[in-house]
């Protein structure tokens, strides 16, 4: 099955429906041929974002998100230390931690990464979002 991992921005456009979400990333998020890996650490955003009044979703610090997103087919993983350990060694072309952990979840298991920022670009991997 292939793999990819989806950015904090992206699933949360395709989980409130925005028109923001690329045509093609709700196609291949919808694919039931492919693997759609979110990672903690995106929760973990948007449980912060939310706190400080910079994100509006309702789910954001429902105990059950992680349970609520493998019932919409999303394989939710745990933070791990060799992807924390490869973010680090990432450029510094991009301070967001979030942003270098994703990219290195993508890095490490050869996978494109769904999402509409630009500057994961600088950090060489397969970006699919425009």
């Amino acid at each position: 099955m292939t793999e990819q991992v989806v950015d904090t921005n992206v699933l949360l456009f395709f989980l409130q429906g925005s028109s923001r979400l690329p045509r093609r990333a709700a196609r291949l998020i919808e694919d039931a041929s492919r693997r759609s890996v979110v990672s903690m650490a995106s929760l973990w955003e948007i449980s912060i974002k939310a706190s400080l009044g910079k994100l509006a979703f309702e789910f954001a610090n429902d105990p059950d998100l992680p349970e609520l997103l493998r019932e919409r087919g999303f394989d939710v993983q745990p933070t791990s230390w060799p992807v924390m350990r490869r973010a680090a060694a990432l450029p510094w072309v991009h301070r967001d931690p979030f942003d270098r952990y994703l990219a290195a979840e993508a890095l490490l298991r050869n996978a494109p990464i769904l999402s509409t920022d630009p500057k994961l670009d600088a950090f060489g991997v397969e970006r699919i979002g425009d």
